[in-house]
């Protein structure tokens, strides 16, 4: 049979379109299997850019004592996502430590001399009792902070990471006072970021208060490029002072400084310098004038009325032939 020289074959052609178009993406999933960390990394440097940004503008705000809320959770958002995609750095759960940090200043505390002063008397106990709100996200934070150290001890930001960790553990107080305060001294002030400063200068004064280290905490007081800050009042150093005296054991040089503590004004400053200087002479075997000191405060002890009778009681329990007016039966 002849064919027409301009004959048409009507057989239907294979398209192979779907099928390069397929091959494409096959490979393309192939790249960014074999070269998905590369990937991961370039946007995790990208967020660390974005977290850095983020950070400078809210260290403003913390450093005068006015931390932004929606600055804050735009950074915890950021750092979230830097952890996720980053896993296997140590300034990762930095961040995150960072993001926790900056969330309990939110809650309201500040790094003052009114709380200061009277931590550095009481103790964290009492004011965890008060408000325990904060511990969840301290724990968090120091929790993240030791992941960073874990990973990797000497990270660009390390000093900042150790101020967290030293941080957290005065808040637990699962750290002996004595380790705190070796942990503290590790750190180098110089290198801490703005808005850690005055956290690390009342942590410092805290720490050493509590610990009987006033080698340390003068040095601190004496930085005014550190502690300066927290603007403390001649009256709220010397007590520093005296309560860190009192706890190495130095009576008299602790006498001394509540002395220059007490005014005329029943302030908590003057308040807490009569019931420790009460106590100080009842450990030296003095136990009827730190009675007569008891007596004498108790009508203007206001709210601090049953802390004046319990070290009464605890006094009188050890010198039963003692006497006193106060109301310790009530």
């Amino acid at each position: 049979m002849l064919y027409q020289a301009n004959h048409r074959s009507y057989r239907k052609k294979a398209n192979y379109k779907p099928l390069v178009f397929f091959l494409i993406l096959l490979g393309l999933a192939g790249i960014a299997f074999f070269f998905r960390q590369d990937i991961k990394n370039l946007f995790a440097g990208d967020r660390r850019l974005l977290l850095e940004k983020e950070r400078k503008l809210l260290q403003e705000g913390i450093v005068k004592g006015e931390p932004k809320e929606g600055e804050i959770k735009e950074f915890k958002s950021t750092a979230k996502d830097f952890v996720t995609s980053n896993p296997k750095e140590g300034i990762s759960y930095h961040y995150a430590a960072l993001s926790g940090y900056y969330e309990f200043l939110l809650l309201g505390f500040r790094f003052d001399s009114v709380t200061l002063s009277k931590i550095a008397y009481t103790g964290f106990q009492e004011f965890l009792e008060q408000d325990s709100s904060y511990l969840p996200l301290v724990e968090d934070s120091y929790r993240q902070a030791l992941r960073a150290q874990a990973i990797d001890p000497e990270f660009l930001e390390s000093t900042d990471n150790r101020y967290l960790i030293a941080f957290g553990e005065s808040i637990r107080q699962k750290l002996s006072r004595s380790a705190l305060n070796k942990l503290l001294i590790s750190i180098e002030p110089e290198k801490l970021s703005p808005e850690l400063k005055s956290g690390y200068a009342w942590t410092c004064l805290v720490g050493s208060a509590l610990s009987g280290n006033t080698e340390f905490l003068k040095k601190i007081l004496s930085r005014q490029d550190i502690s300066g800050s927290l603007l403390l009042s001649a009256r709220e150093s010397d007590f520093l002072i005296a309560l860190s005296e009192f706890r190495a054991g130095q009576y008299v040089s602790s006498l001394n400084y509540l002395r220059r503590v007490k005014n005329t004004n029943d302030d908590f400053l003057t308040g807490s310098s009569k019931i420790l200087e009460a106590r100080i002479f009842y450990y030296q075997n003095l136990s009827p004038k730190a009675i007569v000191l008891l007596e004498e405060y108790y009508p203007n002890s206001g709210d601090r009325k049953e802390e004046v009778l319990q070290l009464a009681r605890e006094i009188l329990s050890k010198n039963q032939t003692l006497k006193t007016k106060l109301p310790i039966e009530d």
